[in-house]
């Protein structure tokens, strides 16, 4: 281990490899009613990394681009953040409590194979995506049985409340995109295969796994209006300046990327899409002093938190895109707090560590992935403040499938993440028997009672619970969020992305010619 000097680059600083990811990155508008929009022939899109798998139910967010293009969701939500009707027409929970839910399906709808879109077939899906133990898996564990009403429609019982079934049939979270029971049937293809709903379908002829995908229109899309265009192809292209030199020449229309190429992209003359809704920060993994006793004292982690300059740092990495913050919730979004908890306030920081018996500071261990600068960047900046205030930040950097699981044996780590509404980061994050994130399975009864109060309650009651969850997070001081890192999307004029700001950017089943 070795105590890093800091080190602002916005250069350098660009998206890290995230811990914690369900969507909401890269996902987009699905179907969705569409008139007078006109078709093009081909659309060329360059992706930093391939699909880990073409099958829903086994993909993670870096696929989303790929299995939107060719699945349909249940709910479609808008580039807005609205949700609108897909495969579902209409959807609703019975009762209260969130317990009881029911989706009506649009009549007259096929998969790309010609089999119908019906109740059964969601009941199918439902089970094979519980049953796949993939990225949604967890998402519909509290769905006890599915009753199948009639052809089109289908009643869920749940074994807890879960106030968010509207978002995880979504595009955004995999589980709303609906594969045909001729496509379960044939699992094993599945991964290198397309068997959905969708407006297009994957072409395996012109297809390369790892290096391009195809997709050719799907003659039997219910919206065929909203089918912009007659093909799509997928390049995969992991250096960022590559992609930039492919759409600078034309060799693509639309490429993903980071602030590492912002200016370039301008210079070349490229529309810029953003969306900051990346929490980048650390995390105090430790939250009861096992291997770090200063930070089982909350006021220790609220002094860290005191200690960090995150307006300073936010401009000296992401410029005009990025966004300071300290709480896991974006601008306007589910759970956000006008009022904040922290200033930067080091006066403050060292007189709380005082308080706790820590006057001359501690070292203070954080492990973070060797595969991103940006994070390098990021933990330097952050050390560099808390070093004013004596605490020693010593950084150990693993290769990331290792990081990810020695948690446990470093009392502070990278913390990265996309927003997601409060009751799917709960269940990542901060509850005691969070998956993945909280690894001594640390709690706090009160922001354990907060979420059961906001998983059973109706959507104005949830708002404001959801904002004390998030407040009970900060005060907690178990996280340093620091900044709201952008999503980006670099087109040619060509092409719209129609993008709304501050919402997550959508994907390309809603790019269109541009006017």
């Amino acid at each position: 281990m070795s105590a890093v000097p800091p080190l602002l680059s916005r250069r350098a600083f660009h998206t890290a490899g995230l811990l914690f990811t369900a969507g909401f990155l890269t996902g987009g508008c699905g179907g969705g009613p569409d008139t007078g929009s006109t078709r093009s022939g081909e659309l060329r899109v360059g992706q930093s990394t391939p699909p880990v798998s073409l099958d829903p139910a086994k993909a993670g967010g870096e696929s989303l681009l790929f299995t939107n293009a060719a699945y349909e969701p249940l709910i479609n939500r808008a580039p807005d953040g609205s949700y609108q009707p897909a495969l579902a027409l209409s959807w609703r929970y019975l009762g209260s409590g969130n317990t009881s839910f029911e989706i009506v399906l649009r009549p007259q709808t096929r998969f790309s194979d010609g089999t119908p879109v019906d109740a059964e077939a969601v009941k199918a899906n439902i089970q094979y995506f519980r049953d796949a133990a993939g990225q949604a898996s967890a998402f519909l564990a509290a769905i006890s049985s599915v009753e199948v009403v009639d052809e089109l429609t289908v009643r869920l019982a749940l074994a807890e409340p879960h106030p968010q079934l509207p978002a995880v049939f979504t595009q955004d979270l995999f589980a709303g995109s609906l594969i045909s029971p001729a496509g379960i049937a044939r699992a094993a293809d599945l991964p290198a295969l397309t068997f959905g709903a969708g407006p297009y379908q994957l072409v395996p002829g012109e297809t390369v796994a790892g290096d391009h995908y195809t997709y050719a229109r799907n003659p039997g899309y219910w919206n065929p209006a909203a089918v912009h265009y007659d093909k799509v192809t997928i390049k995969v292209l992991p250096n960022e300046n590559t992609a930039l030199a492919a759409i600078r020449t034309g060799q693509v229309d639309v490429i993903t990327g980071t602030y590492a190429i912002v200016d370039g992209a301008k210079s070349a003359g490229l529309r810029v899409a953003s969306s900051p809704n990346l929490v980048m920060g650390l995390q105090l993994n430790d939250r009861a002093g096992t291997l770090s006793p200063p930070l089982g004292d909350v006021r220790v982690r609220q002094a860290l938190n005191f200690a960090v300059d995150r307006a300073k740092i936010t401009k000296a990495l992401l410029g005009e895109y990025g966004v300071p913050t300290e709480q896991p919730a974006a601008p306007g979004g589910d759970g956000y707090n006008e009022t904040s908890f922290y200033s930067h306030d080091p006066l403050r920081a060292k007189q709380l560590l005082a308080e706790a018996g820590y006057p001359a500071g501690f070292a203070l261990p954080v492990l973070i992935p060797s595969n991103s600068a940006s994070t390098a960047d990021l933990v330097q900046a952050v050390a560099a403040d808390l070093d004013r205030i004596g605490v020693k930040v010593e950084i150990t950097a693993k290769e990331p499938t290792a990081a990810n699981m020695e948690l446990t044996r470093y009392p502070a780590s990278i913390m990265g993440w996309g927003v997601l509404p409060v009751y799917f980061m709960g269940r990542g994050l901060w509850l005691r028997d969070a998956i993945g994130l909280n690894p001594f399975h640390s709690t706090d009864p009160l922001l354990e009672d907060l979420d059961r109060q906001a998983a059973g309650a109706d959507e104005a009651a949830r708002a404001e619970l959801d904002r004390q969850i998030v407040r009970r997070v900060v005060e907690l001081g178990w996280f340093i969020p620091v900044c709201l890192s952008p999503v980006f999307l670099f087109s040619r004029a060509g092409v719209s992305v129609g993008d709304t700001p501050g919402q997550a950017l959508p994907s390309l089943t809603s790019w269109r010619p541009a006017d």
